[in-house]
């Protein structure tokens, strides 16, 4: 009678080539994790930006957003304002409203660093009289090349 089953060396094989192809694939499905968190935070911060480009239209001589209520036309989803309307929260971000020229401050708040953004965008009212608006990113505790990428798919370069 023949016994049938795995030898200890076929069944080694298959876990060895089964760690290799993990250990290949866990990297790049942590960065399309994170890549997708901050497609979030920029969307988010977009529309809060672009809600404080309708304000600033809608009243000329204003320069500064200091309260949610100014920009009330923002439609966010997935989190709170805090009880002064300066800031948004979700899961992993605060957005907080930067008063002068539209900005918004993105931070992280699952890094247990919220000390520094990660990002601040801004869409401010051109005040040359040239029209249009002036609109800036810049990235402040974030991976670099991620950051530029956003950063670009904000400012539409």
């Amino acid at each position: 009678m023949k016994n049938q089953g795995f030898t200890l060396i076929e069944l080694m094989v298959v876990v060895l080539i089964i760690g290799i192809l993990s250990a290949i694939a866990l990297p790049q499905y942590e960065m399309a994790v994170e890549k997708s968190r901050i497609s979030e935070a920029m969307i988010n911060a977009k529309a809060i930006v672009d809600a404080s480009q309708r304000y600033f239209q809608a009243n000329p001589n204003e320069t500064t957003i200091t309260n949610k209520n100014q920009i009330a036309d923002v439609d966010l989803r997935g989190g709170t304002w805090n009880s002064a309307g300066t800031a948004y929260t979700t899961d992993l971000f605060v957005y907080q409203l930067g008063g002068a020229e539209g900005t918004v401050d993105v931070y992280r708040t699952d890094t247990g660093n919220v000390s520094s953004y990660i990002y601040k965008l801004w869409q401010k009212p051109d005040l040359s009289g040239n029209g249009g608006a002036l609109k800036g990113c810049s990235t402040g505790n974030t991976d670099q090349e991620t950051g530029e990428q956003m950063c670009k798919f904000f400012t539409g370069i």
